[in-house]
C-alpha cells in the first residue's frame, strides 16, 4: 500500500501548498497587489441580485477598474463578496465569467438581506477551498482500509499496475445509436465484459462521449443505477445533458452554483421544486413559520394561560417544521429511486445523496486530466470501473514539487493504459484536415488514427495550406518576460500573427477562431490588444492558454509559441503533450508561428521542423514583413 500512503502525503503536500499561497497572498498583500495578481476585483457594481432556486441568492457583478487586467476568478471558484471597512462577508461561488462581469450563487441562510449591498465599496475575491482534498484524503483512507474482498483485489491489482483481468457474461444484441464505427462498437463490447476494470482511450476527435453514451444505456439494460463522473464541471453537465437528450432518467448532483443553467432541471432541488407533492411540503413550513411567530408575539398581560398558548405553539412548529423534513426526506428518496444516472464531479460524488446507493458501474470521463485520489473516492462506489480518456493529453495541474514527486501527477489512466486486459483505442477522428491529424498521429499515436471520410475536405474555401508554419527564426522576435505575471509574452509574434489574420479576414469572418499560447503572459497580452483593437471587429476569436483550452475546438487555430532566446531553452513546452493539445484543436485551419532555431532544440520540435520543411508547410516570417 505504500503508493497509497505516498498518495496520502502529496495531497497533504498539495493542499498546504495552496493554503500557503492564499494566506499569504491575501494576507500580506495590499488590495491593490491583489488586484494586480488578478486575485480581486475591486471596487464593483452590483449589476443584479436576485432570489433563485434552491434558497440561493443571485448576484450579477462587474468590475468598473482594470477592466484589461487578467484575472483568477473563473467558473466554479470560491469567492468571497466583501464591503470595504466591514467586517461582514458572504461566501459564495462562480456560476460563470464573462469578460468583466460574473454571476456569483450565495447560500441564503436568512442573514443577508437587499440592503446589504446598497452603499459602499465593494469587492469580489477569491477564496481558499480545502473540501477537494479533505474528500481525496477521505478516499485514500478508505482505500487503505476497504474490507469488500472484490474491492481489495482492485486496490492492489491497481496498485501494481496489473492486468486486471477477468470477464463478466455481458452481450450486446444491438446497439442504441446506429452510427457508432467500428472501433466505438469494439470498445462497448469489449468493455462491458470487463470484470473490474475498462479503459477506454479517446484521442482529439474521436467520438469518446458518443461513446459513453452508448456504454451507459447498454449497462442500464442490465443494471438499475449508473454513476457517470468526470473532473469538471463542464464534462459533466455535457454528459447530463446529452443523456437526458436520449431519454435517459438522470439526476445531476451537485453545488447548484457549479450546474449550468439550462440544467438546473436535471438537479435534485428543481425536480422537488416542480414535483407534485411540493406544494404541501411547502405549505408544511408556511404553517410551521406562522405557528412560530404567534408564539413570539408580544403580549401585555402574561399568565398562565398564555404561557400554555405559547408552549402549544413552539410545539406545533417543532412538530410542523419535522413533518415538512420527513416529507422532503421521502420526495427527495422517491426521485433518487426513479433516476437511473447520477452525474456529478469526481468530488462530488462525495454528496450524502450519493453515500446511501449503490452502483454496479462507474464511468470516469476526462481520467487523463483527474488525480488519482479524486478517482478513488469513484471506484469505491462500485463493482467495477470505466476510466475514458487520453494520456496523451495534459495531466492534472499540480502545483506542489513535493507533491509531484509523490506522483500526485501521474494518472491512472498514465500508470494503466497498455497493461489491463480490457484496453479500447478509438482510432477514428472526425474533427480535422488529415494534413492536420498528420504530425499528432504520427508522434503520440503511432499512426493509428483514421480521418472519417467527412473531414477529408475540411478546410477554408480556396485555401491549399491548411496547416501552416510560420518561423520567426532571425527576426530578432525575442521572448519577454511579464515580471508582474512571471510569464512569457512575444508581442513581435503576435504583431505579425495579426497582420495574417487581417489579410485573411474576409475568409475567416464565418468561422470560429482560437488564439492560443503556452504562455499566460502572451495570452493576457494578446487579450488586452485585441480589446482595443477595431480591425479585427467581427470576427470570431476566443484567446486563452493550451491548457486553458483543452477539450475545445474551433475552425481555426492560431498557436504562437512564444520562445525565442539564444539557449534553445523551451520551458514547459518540453511537455510534449502540451504540443499535442494545441495542434488538435484545429479543424480547417492550422497557423504556428515559432523560431524554429530555438525550438528545434528540442528533439520533438526537431521532428516538427523536418515535416513542415519537407511537406511545404513552411514559411519565413520575412515574407510577411513589411520594409
Amino acid at each position: 500500500m505504500s503508493r497509497y500512503k505516498d498518495l496520502l502525503e502529496a495531497v497533504e503536500f498539495e493542499r498546504k501548498n495552496e493554503e500557503f499561497f492564499f494566506r499569504e497572498t491575501l494576507n500580506r498583500r495590499t488590495i491593490k497587489e491583489r488586484i494586480e495578481g488578478g486575485l480581486t476585483w475591486y471596487p464593483i457594481d452590483i449589476v443584479k441580485m436576485a432570489y433563485t432556486v434552491g434558497d440561493y441568492i443571485e448576484l450579477i457583478v462587474e468590475r468598473t477598474t482594470g477592466l484589461n487586467k487578467a484575472h483568477k476568478i473563473r467558473s466554479g471558484s470560491g469567492v468571497r463578496v466583501f464591503k470595504e471597512g466591514q467586517d461582514n462577508e458572504y461566501h459564495g461561488t462562480v456560476a460563470y465569467v464573462r469578460r468583466n462581469k460574473a454571476k456569483i450563487l450565495i447560500k441564503n441562510d436568512g442573514i443577508l438581506h437587499d440592503n446589504d449591498f446598497s452603499y459602499g465599496l465593494r469587492g469580489v475575491e477569491l477564496m481558499y477551498d480545502e473540501r477537494p482534498y479533505k474528500v481525496m484524503k477521505a478516499a485514500l483512507e478508505s482505500v487503505l482500509t476497504v474490507k469488500d474482498p472484490h474491492l481489495q483485489s482492485i486496490v492492489k491489482e491497481v496498485e501494481k499496475s496489473s492486468k486486471l483481468s477477468g470477464k463478466i457474461d455481458f452481450t450486446v444484441s444491438s446497439f442504441f445509436n446506429k452510427k457508432l464505427n467500428e472501433a466505438q462498437k469494439k470498445a462497448v463490447r469489449g468493455s462491458l465484459q470487463a470484470e473490474k476494470l475498462g479503459i477506454v482511450h479517446g484521442p482529439p476527435g474521436t467520438g469518446k462521449t458518443t461513446t459513453i453514451i452508448e456504454l451507459v444505456q447498454q449497462l442500464l439494460a442490465k443494471e438499475k443505477k449508473v454513476l457517470v463522473c468526470a473532473p469538471s464541471n463542464n464534462a459533466v453537465d455535457l454528459l447530463a445533458l446529452l443523456l437526458d437528450r436520449v431519454g435517459v432518467p438522470v439526476l445531476r448532483i451537485g453545488n447548484l452554483s457549479r450546474i449550468d443553467e439550462d440544467l438546473l432541471h436535471l438537479s435534485l432541488e428543481e425536480r422537488m421544486r416542480s414535483h407534485t407533492d411540493y406544494k404541501f411540503i411547502k405549505k408544511t413550513r408556511i404553517e410551521a413559520e406562522e405557528a412560530l411567530k404567534m408564539a413570539k408575539k408580544f403580549k401585555r398581560s402574561f399568565g398562565e394561560k398564555e404561557r400554555q398558548e405559547r408552549s402549544m405553539m413552539y410545539k406545533e412548529a417543532k412538530e410542523l417544521r419535522k413533518w415538512a423534513k420527513e416529507l422532503e426526506l421521502r420526495l427527495k428518496n422517491l426521485i433518487l429511486d426513479e433516476v437511473k444516472v447520477i452525474c456529478t464531479t469526481l468530488i462530488g460524488a462525495a454528496h450524502p445523496y450519493v453515500d446511501d446507493i449503490e452502483f454496479s458501474s462507474c464511468i470516469i470521463d476526462e481520467a487523463s486530466q483527474a488525480m488519482e485520489p479524486s478517482c478513488w473516492n469513484v471506484i469505491l462506489r462500485a463493482k467495477r470501473s470505466f476510466l475514458i480518456g487520453d494520456h496523451k493529453q495534459l495531466p492534472p495541474v499540480v502545483k506542489s514539487k513535493e507533491a509531484e514527486n509523490k506522483g500526485l501527477s501521474i494518472t491512472l489512466l498514465d500508470r494503466l493504459s497498455g497493461v489491463i486486459e480490457h484496453d479500447y483505442l478509438l482510432n477514428i477522428q472526425y474533427r480535422m484536415h488529415p494534413n492536420i491529424l498528420q504530425f499528432p498521429n504520427e508522434s503520440f499515436y503511432e499512426s493509428k488514427l483514421k480521418s472519417a471520410d467527412q473531414v477529408l475536405n475540411n478546410q477554408l474555401p480556396d485555401d491549399k495550406k491548411v496547416f501552416q508554419f510560420i518561423d520567426t527564426s532571425g527576426c530578432g522576435f525575442y521572448e519577454e518576460m511579464d515580471e508582474k505575471r512571471k510569464s512569457y509574452k512575444n508581442s513581435q509574434e503576435y504583431y505579425l500573427l495579426r497582420e495574417y489574420i487581417l489579410t485573411q479576414k474576409e475568409k475567416q469572418l464565418p468561422y470560429s477562431i482560437g488564439l492560443i499560447s503556452p504562455y499566460a503572459g502572451q495570452v493576457n497580452f494578446i487579450e488586452s490588444e485585441i480589446e482595443q483593437d477595431k480591425e479585427l471587429d467581427g470576427l470570431q476569436i476566443e484567446v486563452n492558454t493550451i491548457d486553458g483550452f483543452q477539450g475545445q475546438e474551433k475552425d481555426i487555430i492560431y498557436i504562437s509559441l512564444v520562445r525565442s532566446n539564444d539557449h534553445g531553452n523551451v520551458g514547459f513546452l518540453a511537455d510534449e503533450r502540451r504540443l499535442n493539445v494545441a495542434m488538435t484543436r484545429a479543424k480547417r485551419k492550422l497557423v504556428m508561428i515559432g523560431d524554429l532555431a530555438t525550438l528545434s532544440q528540442h528533439p520533438l520540435y526537431r521532428k516538427l521542423s523536418e515535416l513542415v520543411n519537407a511537406d511545404n508547410i513552411y514559411t519565413s516570417a520575412w515574407e510577411y514583413m513589411a520594409y
